[in-house]
Parts: structure tokens; C-alpha cells; sequence
């Protein structure tokens, strides 16, 4: 099952199938999405969940504060869609 993630910056949706990252289907599709380390430590995938949910598999907590997880930010190297979502990925001048 995959569950479909709306890029809108990107002006795409992309299939996100079950125990795949937004990140890793991202770059399946060949796009530009901020990233560096694919770990969960660096942050430059740090994104905001407009909507649906995702499971965020083990990340440094100093790249993602619990009150950036609780403001709706996530890191996409990290999240695992449990629904259809709508992510934004963000750049530095917008963190």
C-alpha cells in the first residue's frame, strides 16, 4: 500500500509506498528536495507537515526539537507517511 504525498513547491503528488521516507520517494522521482546526510543528522530536510501524519523513525534531537515536531516540522529523511500528507519542504531562510 502506498499512501500519495503532495509536494506542492514542487507541483507534483508522489506515491509513497508503506516503510519508505518522503525523502527516499522524493529522490525516486528525481527531485531537487533539500538533503544531506540522509540520517536524521543534519536537518536539511527539515520539512512542515500541512497535513496528514507520518511516523518518524530515530533521529539526533538537537535537529528537531520536540517543539518543532509539536509546531508540525519533520524531517523527511525520517518520515514515514501513515496517510496522504501534504509536506513542504523548507529552505534555510524559512526554518
Amino acid at each position: 500500500m502506498a499512501f500519495t504525498v503532495k509536494l506542492p513547491q514542487f507541483g507534483i503528488e508522489i506515491d509513497v509506498p508503506r516503510g519508505m521516507t518522503v525523502l527516499e520517494a522524493a529522490l525516486d522521482e528525481d527531485l531537487d528536495y533539500p538533503f544531506f546526510c540522509r540520517g536524521g543528522t543534519c536537518g536539511k530536510c527539515k520539512s512542515r507537515l500541512v497535513s496528514g501524519s507520518v511516523d518518524m523513525k530515530p533521529y539526533a534531537g538537537f535537529v528537531l526539537t520536540e517543539a518543532e515536531r509539536e509546531s508540525g516540522l519533520i524531517l523527511a529523511c525520517r518520515a514515514l507517511p501513515l496517510s496522504d500528507c501534504e509536506i513542504v519542504a523548507l529552505d534555510d531562510e524559512n526554518l
